[in-house]
Formats: C-alpha cells, sequence, structure tokens
C-alpha cells in the first residue's frame, strides 16, 4: 500500500537444519498503516514471532523486502540501523524475562534514551516520570527492582520503556499472554488508548483471537510460514472465507456454551505438518474438510477478493458485485475502508 509506516514484500526467514531447509517465514507480503492495529494470529509454530523478530532486525531476514517509511532494513548494518530503531520498538512476550533484574525502573525506561543520546540526566529523568504517569504507575516506581511489581505492572514497565523514544510503531508479541485475564483487560485498554491519545501503529502478534478481536483494525492470518488470509477485523468475524479462519474462530470460546441446545462447532483435525517437508500444494490441505484435487496440486495465491480482505484458497470466487463466495455457503459483502487511526476497529 502506498503510504504504508512498514511494507514488507516476500519477506522469508530459513534455518538448516541437518542438511534441510526450513522455513519459518516463506513468502509473507504485510502492510501497516500509520495509527492503525495489524494483528498476526496462528497456531504456536506458524511464523508469527519469527516475522516479528525479522521486522525488528533480532533474527536475519533469508530474503525480501522490509521497509519502514520508503527505507529499506534488509542489508543494512547496525550501524546504519542505529539511527533508525527509535521509530520501531518491541513489546516481549514474558515480562519476567524482558527487564533487567539488576536494574531498577528508572534506568530500564531511560536505557534507550541513554543509549540514543537522547536530552541530558535531569530531562530523561522528568521522561521516565512522565512515562510511568501513562502507563498508570506512581513516579515513585522508578527507585524499585522488576522483582517489587505483579506480571501487570511489570508489562506496563516494558510499554513505557518501548514509548521513551517516541516510536511510530510498537511491535508486540504476544504481550498478555502470561498474565491474568483480568490483567490482560487492563494491558489491552492502555494499549488502545496510548494508540488514541499518540497516534501509534501496532504490530500485534497474538494466538489469542478474544483479545485480537478488541485491538486490531485489520488481522493476518498465519499458516506454516504463510498468509492464508487478510482482512479487516470486522470482515474476518462476520464472514471469514478461509477454511483455515473459519475453524479459528469456532475454537475461540463463547457463552453460547451456556445455551440450551447449543451444537458445538466440528473440531479441526490432524496436526500441522512439519514445515521442513511441507505438503505439496495448499499446506492446509491435509487438514481442510473442503479439499478439491487442485488444492493438493498447487499453492494457491493470495489474491484480493475486496478492497480490504484477501485469501489464498482455490475455493473462494469473486463475483461482480464485489462480493466474495466459496461453496460452502460463506458470502462477504462488498467491504467498506478500514477505520480511521484510533477509531474502533468493528465500526
Amino acid at each position: 500500500m502506498s503510504g504504508a509506516l512498514l511494507s514488507c514484500r516476500d519477506l522469508a526467514v530459513e534455518y538448516r537444519t541437518g542438511g534441510r531447509v526450513l522455513r519459518a517465514v516463506d513468502g509473507v507480503d504485510l502492510d501497516v498503516e500509520p495509527g492503525q492495529s495489524v494483528a498476526i494470529v496462528g497456531e504456536s509454530g506458524c511464523g508469527k514471532s519469527t516475522l516479528a523478530r525479522a521486522i525488528m532486525g533480532l533474527t536475519p531476514a533469508s530474503r525480501g523486502s522490509i521497509k519502514l517509511e520508503g527505507r529499506e532494513l534488509v542489508g543494512l548494518s547496525q550501524r546504519e540501523l542505529r539511527p533508525l530503531r527509535p521509530a520501531v520498538q518491541m513489546v516481549f512476550q514474558n515480562p519476567y524475562g524482558s527487564l533487567n533484574p539488576r536494574l531498577t525502573v528508572g534506568r530500564i525506561i531511560e536505557e534507550p534514551m541513554f543509549v540514543q543520546k537522547v536530552g541530558t540526566p535531569q530531562s530523561r529523568r522528568e521522561r521516565v516520570r512522565e512515562l510511568l504517569g501513562m502507563v498508570g504507575l506512581d513516579s515513585g516506581s522508578e527507585r524499585q527492582y522488576p522483582h517489587e511489581f505483579s506480571g501487570g505492572q511489570r508489562q506496563r514497565i516494558a510499554i513505557a520503556r518501548a514509548l521513551a523514544l517516541n516510536p511510530k510503531l510498537i511491535v508486540c508479541d504476544e504481550p498478555v499472554s502470561a498474565l491474568d485475564v483480568s490483567v490482560q483487560a487492563q494491558v489491552i485498554n492502555l494499549l488502545v488508548r496510548l494508540q488514541r491519545d499518540l497516534g501509534i501503529s501496532y504490530l500485534f502478534i497474538s494466538h489469542d483471537l478474544s483479545v485480537v478481536r478488541h485491538l486490531a483494525h485489520s488481522t493476518v492470518v498465519m499458516y506454516l510460514g504463510r498468509v492464508v488470509a487478510r482482512s479487516s477485523s470486522r470482515m474476518f468475524w462476520n464472514a471469514p472465507l478461509h477454511p483455515y479462519v473459519a475453524a479459528l474462530k469456532q475454537a475461540t470460546p463463547t457463552m453460547q456454551v451456556l445455551d440450551e441446545g447449543y451444537v458445538p462447532p466440528p473440531v479441526l483435525e490432524g496436526e500441522i505438518p512439519s514445515a521442513i517437508d511441507p505438503p505439496p500444494g495448499c499446506r492446509f490441505s491435509t487438514r481442510c474438510p473442503h479439499v478439491q484435487p487442485q488444492c493438493r496440486e498447487s499453492y494457491p495465491p493470495l489474491r484480493p477478493v475486496s478492497a480490504v480482505e484477501a485469501v489464498a484458497c482455490h475455493r473462494v470466487e469473486v463475483q461482480a458485485d464485489g462480493s466474495a463466495t466459496t461453496p460452502w455457503g460463506v458470502k462477504s459483502a462488498p467491504a467498506a475502508p478500514l477505520p480511521q487511526a484510533g477509531g474502533d476497529p468493528h465500526s
């Protein structure tokens, strides 16, 4: 997309093991617009976190392009990347492991500013207090150590550290999966508020669709290293075109289980194939309830089916009115543009 803050094209991350190649990320295209939240979902091992680490430069890309505001990042040295790093920061999954236990909270939050030589010691201390207030912590917290805080408070500290350099994009890798459910809601609400107030973009990695539903403007679904669907969050929930997306939605717990006469949806059978030896054709063909011979012969390209929706499935058809249909009865209406920055993802 033109004007994208972050743009990835044909991005791949490969590992060699025992003389064979494991493609953890295989030809991913991705765009994050300014002020928008893009969620990446999928089962464990689908390549979500590897993709996040490649974007951050923590894992080298084997091929492809990663552009930040039009500037190519792949191939840059650490020295060349350094002045670009303030624009993209990361919040890791485990707040118990991502904060240095030997440093005070104030020093942890100040460290990015110190490394980038931002401000004076006094201005950095003032900024630390400001950031603590932004994430809902008392300014006196700066003198304490990480072990003196709960898991949710530690993740707020990690978010404050990520905000220290005024980033344009924050990559959140399962930031609430290690927290209690009630605390998850508090952290998600904090992220939503920060986006509304500061206009930040999020790339949000998660396997919890209930969390994604409240945060993301658009959702990217990965399976075995590849993107199988991309859509606005509203379309993702209302009319999932790809069979794998439908299976993920059906697996999300709802209160309908308490209804009298409730019939649970069919469970997706089979295991994810090996990324070292993926099946020919569509990688989901070994588990798809609607598989056809064509699906086992060639991999379906990720093709747009509306202004905000793309799907990699041979059996999805685009109609003349702009809607998309499937032989198993799913139909998506012509989609409206994404909500504005900071707006309701489902409006």
